[in-house]
């Protein structure tokens, strides 16, 4: 395009017009002269975010959309879920309170559609504003929470769209209590609002709320920020690993895909919270934690794995997408067969890049082996489901219940994913392996890509491999047949070792109380279930030994006879009461891995490419 400059257009330097020229024909060359200048501009969509006060669990959105295009109605939405977790939320429940009105303050009609769309009568308005309440009081990576001195807003949750407007530009501003910052991987301008070129590009940077602590380190000439919400006791510990971490992925493949990044760590507000769970995104990854010290353990591998894996998603599935996420949908489930893949390779990259980057020993590589072999030993699903359903599957529980889901493909398709290692390396004399695989995909399916489908995985493989590789796929992908666990641990140097385990169960579950062991969960179809043992009995003998903490019961559990009936003494409003219950016996396999002793050089040269020494 050509600058435009005033001298160009000086009227002088027009010709007077002939007699008899005509008047239509110099407007319309005029108008054609100066059509670029006269060209509609696109609309552009504005949001505030309002948290009026530290403990206040409801924010206020304010989206103004301007240079409508002259249209009669207007539609709005909420997406029914966040982008990463592959669950329905339908996050419009905690929207209250939605106005619209014009530029001059008039009300504008408004009726709701369906459950997270409404319809705007704008009546040709160019610009509308729309403000609403959120209720934030579900802290995960994919909703919104807002606490006393922090809080976590997912764009998703939180930012209205126009569906047939995803592709317009956006801002965000904030108005926050006193002390409190924002921070969310987007450029920021000197009006400290941030820019996406997108809604998609806006929620898919987290937002984090408060009192902030952020360190700041450079990786390759690019800015990586850590922001946590307070200064850790070893803050060159943690920038030392999460350094390590960057710079052993770029190693690995070719380059950081990013200008910028940030991790956010959160701690769980609930202090019996469990968890740690991270969300990836293009630009950060947004990481709730459990117990609040573990921010001070960098070195904890729980929290090394949640951070890698969400690195990882970088490359894989945030940039190297499937074909089925090339252009998401929002308002519904987003089926594909490759979860799989995105999830469960990522996992295995997860391990093997820590142990690449000598943030884990051998010892821990192959103990995640052994879980995640164990679980598939011991689940009947995992000869029933195939990893492809599985990831079809994922919508009917959601991520944040994978108790309840049939086949967990982050395990299997952790395995899978070695084991395709192993095969291609095995093929090829260990000349390639799944590296070259992810480098390839990057390579032939950019960002801007429609994304690969289940084909393109199996004809890169099979290319890189040197053979078909279709037959492969179909047996332990599509299908259900038994993995060849043995023969991959062999060409790896690696020993299989499966034994069964038995132990004993009442059926209930125990809390450690000041009281002492409360029984806090019975299981209907067990011993307890059919005994008089009612939740809340505080648990004081077991066999005629007296219990008072979980290790306790547990060692005169390991004293017990299977099918031999048992006396327990529980004390039910200071009363105490004997029951009599015979343990049922439960035995599951536990796989375990190890290095063979005497590895040939092929075994041992893969060995060495996948695990280390």
């Amino acid at each position: 395009m050509m600058p435009f400059s005033i001298r160009t257009f000086r009227v002088r330097s027009l010709p007077l017009r002939p007699a008899g020229f005509p008047s239509q024909l110099l407007l319309w060359l005029f108008l054609l002269g100066w059509t670029p200048l006269l060209a509609v501009a696109q609309p552009t969509v504005a949001y505030r975010i309002t948290i009026s006060a530290p403990g206040d669990d409801e924010a206020r959105v304010e989206m103004t959309i301007r240079n409508l295009d002259g249209r009669e109605t207007l539609d709005v939405a909420l997406p029914a879920w966040t982008p990463g977790s592959y669950e329905i939320l339908n996050h419009a429940r905690h929207l209250f309170e939605l106005t619209a009105q014009g530029p001059d303050g008039q009300p504008l009609l408004l009726r709701r559609r369906d459950k997270q769309t409404w319809r705007v009568r704008c009546a040709g308005q160019s610009t509308v504003i729309l403000r609403y309440g959120l209720l934030c009081d579900r802290q995960s990576v994919d909703s919104n929470w807002l606490g006393p001195d922090y809080g976590q807003l997912a764009g998703a949750a939180t930012l209205l769209y126009v569906p047939d407007g995803r592709h317009w530009p956006a801002t965000l501003a904030f108005n926050l209590p006193q002390g409190w910052q924002a921070a969310l991987p987007l450029p920021r301008r000197a009006d400290q609002s941030y820019t996406a070129e997108s809604y998609d590009a806006l929620i898919d940077a987290p937002m984090v709320v408060g009192k902030l602590t952020r360190l700041d380190i450079s990786v390759r000439n690019k800015p990586i920020a850590i922001v946590t919400t307070r200064l850790p006791r070893d803050p060159a510990g943690l920038q030392k690993a999460v350094t390590t971490i960057v710079e052993t992925y770029a190693d690995l493949m070719g380059g950081l895909p990013f200008e910028q990044y940030m991790f956010q760590y959160l701690p769980f507000a609930d202090e019996d919270d469990e968890r740690l769970e991270g969300l990836e995104h293009a630009n950060g990854t947004l990481i709730n934690y459990a117990p609040e010290d573990l921010l001070d353990q960098p070195q904890a591998k729980n929290w090394l794995v949640v951070t890698a894996h969400e690195f990882f998603h970088a490359w894989n599935v945030k940039r190297l997408k499937p074909r089925e996420f090339a252009d998401y949908a929002l308002d519904r489930e987003l089926y594909t067969p490759q979860l799989w893949f995105a999830e469960g390779v990522t996992e295995y990259y997860a391990w093997r890049g820590l142990r690449r980057a000598g943030l884990i020993s051998a010892a821990d590589f192959d103990e995640a082996i052994h879980s995640a072999l164990t679980y598939l030993a011991n689940n009947p699903a995992a000869g029933q489901v195939s990893l492809a359903e599985a990831s079809i599957g994922t919508w009917l529980t959601g991520t944040s219940s994978f108790e309840d889901i049939p086949l967990d493909y982050y395990r299997k398709g952790f395995i899978v994913g070695l084991l395709l290692d192993i095969e291609i390396r095995t093929r090829t004399s260990n000349a390639r392996g799944l590296d070259d695989l992810m480098r390839q995909l990057m390579q032939d399916f950019p960002p801007d890509s429609q994304g690969y489908r289940h084909e393109d995985l199996v004809a890169t493989a099979g290319k890189l491999a040197g053979t078909d590789m279709e037959g492969w796929f179909r047996r332990y992908v599509e299908g259900t047949d038994e993995l060849p666990l043995e023969t991959a641990m062999n060409h790896m140097g690696m020993a299989m070792l499966v034994e069964p385990m038995t132990e004993l169960d009442f059926g209930f579950e125990l809390e450690a109380t000041p009281a002492g062991l409360e029984i806090v969960g019975i299981e209907p179809d067990s011993p307890a279930g059919e005994s008089d043992l009612e939740e809340g009995d505080l648990l004081r003998t077991v066999a005629g030994k007296p219990v008072r903490s979980e290790a306790d019961f547990a060692a005169v559990l390991s004293t017990l006879q299977p099918q031999k009936a048992v006396k327990l003494t529980v004390l039910r409003e200071k009363r105490p009461l004997t029951v009599t219950l015979t343990p049922e016996v439960i035995t599951t396999l536990d796989v375990a891995v190890g290095p063979l002793p005497n590895p040939t050089p092929a075994q041992k040269a893969l060995r060495v490419a996948l695990r280390g020494e």
